[in-house]
């Protein structure tokens, strides 16, 4: 009693995933041309349905067959694509770790520079304005008064 209980359930669920696939009403329509062609063309009928029920099984099985080689031949690319992307993180994160630690040198070392060279002009007390031509034909003038920053402008040559 079990198994024909079982037997039920699993031709109803079959016969639900048949619902979701093809409506009833298109596969009663589906069945009435097919009947309706197999009483005007015996013959004809009788050789489709032949070829379809000998032709089937390996059709099916040559489907799975690619199906099976395509879905082992992403998962392999996908493998494959992230071992060599592991790879490469391991080379990119000791070349990032070297790079920032430059990067992080020389801004300090720029830092310090500057704030090394503006407390050693501070501290020298000498007043007065600088004057120096450059090339393209401007003067830069530099006028440095005690306890201020100095000042710049830039003129043309003829000023």
């Amino acid at each position: 009693m079990a198994i024909k209980q079982q037997a039920s359930g699993l031709v109803a669920y079959a016969q639900s995933l048949v619902d979701r696939l093809i409506s009833p009403s298109t596969r009663q329509n589906l069945y009435n041309s097919s009947s309706s062609f197999a009483k005007e063309q015996p013959l004809l009928a009788s050789f489709l349905a032949i070829q379809l029920s000998l032709s089937l099984t390996p059709l099916l099985l040559f489907t799975s067959f690619v199906l099976g080689v395509l879905s082992l031949s992403l998962i392999t690319a996908l493998l494959f694509s992230l071992f060599w992307i592991g790879v490469a993180l391991l080379l990119l994160v000791p070349t990032l770790f070297v790079t920032v630690s430059l990067a992080l040198i020389v801004w300090i070392w720029a830092v310090s520079a500057f704030v090394v060279v503006r407390w050693v002009y501070n501290l020298v007390p000498v007043r007065g304005a600088g004057r120096v031509e450059l090339v393209n034909g401007k003067v830069v003038q530099v006028e440095k008064r005690e306890g201020e920053a100095p000042r710049g402008e830039v003129k043309n040559g003829d000023n």
